[in-house]
């Protein structure tokens, strides 16, 4: 490693050193990705407000401008940084924001460039909160104005790494669809009160390593390494959205297995703007997927799973309907059904009596193919199901997929709707409009439990707030190159982390 790249826990001794010299700090932060004439331009325009020149990067995990990216690991771009004689030290930063870099730099100046000096124009806020950290360390911002170069549009044109499918889409993709119209939608859905409805399931990982055939029979031993617990399901949709919009309220059950209570675990990994209704059912238990994963290469190998798909009770049915029917007012109604028994005939007939738009995914599972079908579903505004499940749900096993979606429309009366196919991406159609297509945009997958979850979850936000079929397709894609990224559902889409992400995907 270059002698000028400083670990951030090592640098504030250095930096205070060069003060008591009387020396000068600048600080330039940002990903680096690509080095190119504009970077240069702001290096140099940043060394002349002082005698010291700190560059901090994003660190790999927090960079959110597309697939594949950084194309560029932490160090690599650390190491590039440090070879140019103008930047004296280079340093990375390992959380969202620069805030740890600049109080551990306390630079005199913090320097950014000019795109940054309308501070409503950062969606992420970033810029205030950097501003406030670097005063409180006796600096002050400051900005360049030298011509400006994008990273993400030079990587989109030469170094993408898509197929030519992905490539054409997107390049015609940037003619159709404006960030700033996707940003102010945002902005409407953040005002919204979203009722989601739909089955809990845990999904825990067990991590595992096979070390050999037993010697007097064909079964597999293996050594248990570690698990891991995730909040999957309805938990998932919920957490997706909570970001995104003014508040959610989620109506779902919960039971006990073998005795252990995990509502204290749901409580405890529901987004903080998630207010939970749940019904407890002692006499069965909460859905839970235990996967058995071999570590070295994550490929699943097989699955148990703790569930009772029988609908609730009579009492929590009549307590369901009910929670559903005291919040009638909110902005839309989303349902998870991923038929283990919740949505049962008497909640299915609340819910579809609502006066809300209502969004909708019916779920084809090994446990229940062929018995949950969309078609259940007398109306919905939107639904996002797969092309497996469009297919079962309209017994039609060879037909065109284009033309399925449109009499799952007219069946369920929606007008507007998504099918997911798989590695050949995405169809959403609005009534009286030919369907609009979508290539997958991701490149890099750690797996795709979930991935669905989150395309229903901001698709149907926007479908809700009226936008466009390029738009669903094009966004919904986007979220779901973000969550193939994710194990299980150890994390969710945040609102900012998307915004970069489709603004660089734009560029």
């Amino acid at each position: 490693m270059n002698s000028k790249v400083i670990p951030i826990d090592k640098i504030n001794e250095k930096m205070r050193a060069l003060k008591k010299q009387g020396k000068r700090i600048v600080h330039s932060h940002g990903v680096f990705d690509l080095l190119h004439a504009g970077h240069i331009r702001h290096f140099e325009s940043a060394r002349k407000m002082g005698d010291i020149l700190v560059v901090s990067i994003t660190a790999d995990r927090h960079v959110n401008k597309g697939p594949g990216r950084p194309v560029f690991d932490e160090l690599t771009r650390a190491e590039v940084l440090a070879s140019l004689q103008i930047v004296d030290f280079v340093t990375i930063n390992h959380d969202l924001m620069a805030v740890r870099a600049i109080e551990a730099i306390e630079p005199d100046f913090y320097v950014k460039g000019q795109e940054y000096q309308h501070a409503p124009d950062d969606f992420s806020g970033g810029i205030v909160i950097e501003k406030n950290a670097v005063e409180s360390v006796g600096g002050q911002l400051a900005f360049t104005h030298d011509p400006q170069f994008s990273s993400s549009h030079l990587i989109n044109r030469f170094m993408h790494g898509f197929d030519k499918r992905t490539e054409e889409y997107l390049d015609g993709i940037r003619h159709i669809v404006d960030f700033e119209k996707i940003k102010n939608r945002f902005e409407e859905i953040a005002k919204y009160h979203v009722l989601v409805i739909g089955d809990v399931i845990l999904d825990e990982y067990q991590f595992i390593r096979p070390i050999g055939k037993a010697s007097k029979s064909a079964t597999i031993t293996s050594l248990k390494l570690s698990s891991e617990l995730y909040a999957g399901g309805v938990l998932a949709v919920a957490n997706h959205i909570a970001d995104f919009v003014h508040k959610v309220t989620l109506v779902t059950t919960s039971g006990l297995n073998d005795d252990k209570d995990y509502l204290p675990f749901i409580r405890e990994h529901l987004h903080p703007n998630v207010e939970l209704i749940c019904m407890h059912i002692p006499d069965r238990p909460t859905n839970l997927k235990r996967r058995f994963v071999d570590d070295l290469f994550g490929h699943k190998l097989f699955e148990v799973c703790e569930l009772d798909d029988h609908a609730p009770p009579n009492d929590v049915s009549r307590k369901l309907c009910e929670a559903v029917t005291a919040h009638s007012g909110v902005d839309m109604t989303m349902v998870a059904d991923f038929g283990h028994g919740l949505i049962h005939d008497e909640l299915l007939k609340t819910i579809c009596g609502l006066d809300t738009f209502l969004s909708v995914n019916a779920q084809t599972n090994s446990t229940n193919k062929g018995f949950n079908l969309l078609t259940k579903y007398p109306r919905c505004d939107y639904f996002s199901i797969d092309k497996e499940e469009a297919r079962l749900a309209t017994h039609s096993r060879f037909g065109d997929i284009a033309e399925i979606q449109a009499d799952l429309m007219r069946r369920t009366k929606a007008m507007v709707s998504s099918i997911t196919l798989g590695v050949n991406g995405t169809m959403v159609q609005r009534i009286g409009i030919l369907p609009v297509t979508a290539p997958i945009l991701n490149n890099d997958v750690v797996d795709t439990i979930g991935a669905g979850d989150a395309y229903l979850s901001i698709t149907s936000l926007l479908a809700r707030q009226g936008a466009s079929a390029e738009e669903i397709a094009f966004v919904g894609n986007a979220v779901g190159a973000m969550a193939v990224r994710i194990l299980g559902n150890k994390s969710y889409i945040e609102k900012t982390s998307l915004l970069k992400y489709l603004k660089a995907l734009l560029a």
